[in-house]
């Protein structure tokens, strides 16, 4: 097959303006609790879609806390999708199948209910496998672009506060890299279970301790830009594959799926920001 012909679908999580660099001001400070005030208007966030309303942002000399320059960059991912529903079960009972065969089975609502195979960080490695999948076993697939908007980000609050906050960002952009690149290595047959479950571990083990630091600082109840970061890394921690007994096929498929999930969630994350 030639490359010219494969099937592209361009995902665009963040509306026209994906792709700028956005600067958006956060200051964050502890109180009765802590806030992050966001200037401009409202911006909403993917955590149980709140809002929040104008208001100033105070700077570090007037609220006595540090400020600090985030910058979350841009990426596109490049994912196979191996089937296209209307509904959700059908679309489950698929991604359970093709799971079983050592996909993601991700499903990803947008446009009905897509299930994902894998994402790739290019998209030659996508069309290559694309070609592998049609004239070896016969499953035509439809890659899907997956688009983070890069962000800059300039904090207000505690140093702490904003080490935390910005270690774990860099944490859950790291990931879906790692999980990309030991999903390839479990294809080629260069990483057995064993090691592969090894560093899942470790991978866990960072999530549940930057989780537990984010807790710590902020509150159960801090501001849902907050939440909403606790939530992906417990989200992601629990997708990650465990030690229990299963197949070198489950385990490469539960890995790509905790890699979708990181990329997905991340774009969406993401582009909710970015948009006013």
């Amino acid at each position: 097959m030639r490359a010219g012909r494969l099937k592209t679908k361009r995902y665009k999580t963040g509306g026209g303006r994906i792709g700028r660099l956005f600067l958006l001001i956060l200051g964050i400070m502890l109180g009765a609790g802590a806030a992050i005030f966001w200037q401009g208007g409202n911006i909403p966030l993917p955590a149980g879609g709140v809002s929040l309303p104008p208001t100033p942002t105070l700077t570090p000399q007037q609220s006595g806390r540090e400020e600090k320059t985030v910058t979350l960059p841009g990426h596109t991912w490049y994912a196979l999708q191996v089937g296209a529903f209307g509904s959700a079960p059908d679309a489950r009972a698929a991604a359970e199948s093709f799971r079983g065969r050592g996909a993601a089975g991700y499903v990803l609502e947008m446009d009905g209910y897509r299930v994902l195979a894998a994402a790739y960080e290019t998209r030659a490695d996508a069309q290559a496998v694309q070609t592998q999948l049609r004239e070896q076993h016969g499953v035509d697939t439809l890659i899907v672009e997956i688009t983070q908007p890069e962000l800059s980000l300039r904090l207000t609050g505690q140093q702490a506060q904003l080490t935390a906050l910005s270690d774990a960002w860099d944490a859950i952009e790291k990931l879906a890299g790692h999980l990309n690149g030991l999903s390839q290595q479990m294809d080629r047959r260069a990483v057995n279970a064993d090691s592969a479950l090894s560093a899942l571990a470790s991978e866990k083990e960072t999530l549940n301790a930057l989780n537990a630091r984010l807790l710590s600082l902020f509150g159960e109840t801090g501001h849902p830009a907050v939440r909403h970061v606790r939530a992906l890394l417990s989200d992601l921690a629990a997708a990650l594959p465990t030690g229990e007994a299963q197949s070198s096929v489950r385990l490469g498929a539960g890995i790509k799926y905790a890699q979708l999930l990181c990329v997905c969630r991340m774009a969406a994350y993401a582009a909710a920001i970015a948009e006013e």
